[in-house]
């Protein structure tokens, strides 16, 4: 049986979901849905993470070489689901959905303060993937939150749900 890409990607569910935060010229912070992204090494502890070529994020993290990504807590479900439903062009997700930002240890731009984990990157390099691209980052730093349940992206990214235990 043939499967068109949709429906691998939903056979594939739940996705590790988590939100790209970058900084804008302006000053303030993107922040981006995302479930496309693994780790890539351990020493030393890299990520890679995709990203369509038409978004901002893309464009400000090859600007800035740095970018967070923040495993959110269940409680940001519907402000982190909205993220990944307009632009970061037009919208100031933060501020429009209530998403509370903290500050970094190391890099400049800010992490979403309810995370279980929250990852600090710095850019190593960028790979063309087609209608994406693929950005490979060392993890300067790393704040984690035990307590807290993890979002992920399931049904092929319809919804976002913890996984209960």
């Amino acid at each position: 049986m043939e499967l068109n890409i949709g429906a691998v990607q939903k056979l594939a569910s739940p996705a590790p979901f988590g939100l790209v935060s970058v900084r804008t010229p302006e000053g303030r912070t993107n922040l981006m849905a995302l479930s496309w992204w693994m780790f890539a090494s351990n020493h030393p502890p890299m990520l890679a993470v995709a990203l369509s070529k038409k978004g901002l994020s893309g464009e400000l993290i090859e600007k800035n070489k740095e970018f967070g990504l923040s495993l959110v807590d269940e409680s940001l479900k519907e402000a982190a689901f909205a993220c990944g439903t307009c632009s970061g062009r037009k919208v100031d997700k933060a501020a429009q959905f209530g998403i509370e930002l903290k500050a970094p240890e190391i890099i400049k731009t800010p992490l979403v303060a309810e995370s279980k984990a929250a990852l600090e990157c710095r850019l190593v390099s960028v790979t063309d993937a087609s209608d994406h691209n693929l950005f490979l980052a060392e993890i300067v730093a790393a704040h984690c939150r035990e307590e807290l349940n993890q979002l992920y992206a399931w049904d092929g990214y319809k919804r976002l749900d913890s996984i209960k235990k």
